[in-house]
């Protein structure tokens, strides 16, 4: 069997690819011409992957979300300013800058001004050329620091990759999902398929009952009990036949394309009970901890609160900058001479210090207080969020031995009651018997049959129900769908 590939191509935009549907009848799935669907359980898990609406809508989650990273990441573009004036004495101003916010708190710039004036008795030059080549570091808030300054991006990342998580846990929500579907509509078959066979006994049963009663082997009143059973069984057929089409309909749902209400499903495979043994309880919540997608978003989330609280405790700090610039301005009669002398002449370099905080800073510290609070309060949403994972895989655990031990005994019931339908027929033929009993008989075998047909389906659903329990139901069905982990 192949596996289906978890990919990641630009954006983000993960697709399900290389699995292939056992047997050819499966492309009606897909919109194909064939009057049937011919379908296993992987045939109906690929079809789901493709066709599914929901995880179609869903796969959008993830570039979505990536497009919050590149936002934050538009903080340290660079920054291009270009103005001009005229005024009507043919005077005016022309400047061009560019600046760079980096991660490390620095801020580089350079820029370049002209203007062209009217002469005054200070300044007796029709023009002037200015530029300035600076660096602005800062040192406290917003400092050298690349965890608090790329605090945003790491942020906005950590969301991509949660998303990635949740699309993983709705994807193996969808494959739970399918399975059941399957599997109710098998079970929905199997009852409707036992109940033709207790309506065609039971119709057996009233032909004999009329051919003794005919050679007066029997009293006539023992037709009527005969003739009950057999419009039970075809009441009952009515509302097995109901619910296998509401069953069809809830698998189509999840796999169809496009229109479905007519299309008739083969299932192309039976249940069966695994050979091997179950793990400890232990691992299996071991395991749990480990791959569940809701744990693993949360745990996410707390990452994101580390970083708010690295970022709003940077907010309590004053700005303290320090800059460096190297700038020069020279005056002539014409522009471009201004500018030809603007690098020939020796620069002024000036550096300093600026310093600010506000009075009492009540936001900064209402902002940081409540970073910390909500990074305690996932703490203990975490903790209460692991208990609960843990009690669902130990109670999904539990679940499973007890559904296996009650498919043998559904087994052993079933065939101690044809014991019991054949002992109490073969009585009836040498006349030690009535029909009633018989009918008794057919009515306990036939509910033997369904607890029996019911009791193997549920098997099947509670291990499914602990695999998604313990986040590996994608995985043991040859599904590769872990999130790429964070650069």
């Amino acid at each position: 069997m192949k596996r289906l590939l978890y990919l990641s191509i630009p954006l983000s935009l993960f697709i399900f690819w290389g699995v292939k549907p056992c047997n050819a009848q499966s492309r009606s799935l897909a919109g194909g011409s064939d009057p049937a669907l011919g379908i296993t359980v992987l045939d109906a898990i690929f079809s789901a992957l493709k066709n599914n609406p929901s995880l179609n809508a869903q796969r959008y989650a993830p570039p979505i979300r990536q497009t919050f990273e590149k936002e934050e990441w538009g903080a340290f573009d660079p920054t291009l300013t270009a103005g001009s004036t005229v005024k009507d004495d043919a005077t005016g101003t022309g400047s061009l800058s560019l600046s760079w916010p980096l991660p490390t708190g620095t801020r580089p710039s350079v820029s370049f001004s002209g203007e062209r004036r009217t002469p005054t008795s200070q300044i007796p030059y029709k023009a002037s050329a200015t530029y300035s080549i600076g660096v602005t570091q800062s040192l406290l808030q917003g400092g050298p620091s690349l965890e608090v300054n790329l605090a945003r991006v790491q942020a906005a990342r950590i969301d991509t990759f949660a998303s990635q998580w949740e699309l993983k846990g709705f994807t193996e929500t969808l494959v739970f999902n399918v399975e059941k579907a399957y599997w109710e509509y098998y079970l929905a078959l199997r009852q409707a398929e036992i109940y033709r066979d207790s309506l065609r006994i039971a119709e057996q049963q009233l032909e004999n009952t009329r051919q003794r009663i005919a050679v007066g082997r029997l009293p006539e009143l023992e037709l009527a009990a005969s003739q009950v059973e057999v419009a039970q069984r075809k009441e009952s057929l009515i509302g097995a036949e109901a619910r296998v089409e509401s069953a069809r309909l809830k698998l189509l749902q999840y796999i169809a394309q496009g229109t479905f209400q007519d299309v008739p499903v083969l299932l192309r495979e039976e249940p069966k009970l695994p050979d091997e043994g179950m793990d400890e309880v232990g691992k299996h919540v071991e395991v749990g901890m480990k791959k569940r997608s809701d744990l693993i978003t949360a745990r996410l989330s707390r990452e994101k609160g580390d970083l708010e609280v690295i970022r709003t405790r940077n907010g309590l700090l004053p700005k303290l900058d320090f800059f460096i610039f190297l700038g020069n301005t020279v005056y002539k009669n014409a522009l471009g001479d201004a500018a030809t002398a603007l690098f020939s002449t020796d620069p002024t370099l000036s550096a300093g210090i600026s310093f600010s905080m506000p009075l009492g800073n009540r936001a900064a510290e209402a902002r940081a207080r409540r970073a910390t609070l909500s990074r305690a309060q996932m703490d203990e949403a975490i903790g209460n969020l692991e208990r609960a994972a843990e009690v669902e895989i130990r109670s999904a655990f539990t679940e499973v031995k007890r559904a296996r031990a009650t498919v043998f005994a559904t087994s052993e019931t079933r065939r101690l009651q044809e014991e019991k339908l054949r002992s109490e027929q073969e009585k009836y033929q040498v006349g030690r018997s009535t029909s009633i009993l018989v009918a008794t008989a057919e009515r306990d075998l036939l509910s033997a049959r369904l607890t029996e047909a019911q009791a193997v389906v549920n098997y099947i659903l509670a291990v499914l129900n602990l695999y998604k329990a313990e986040g590996t139901l994608l995985e043991r069905r040859g599904i590769d769908a872990e999130p790429i982990p964070l650069p």
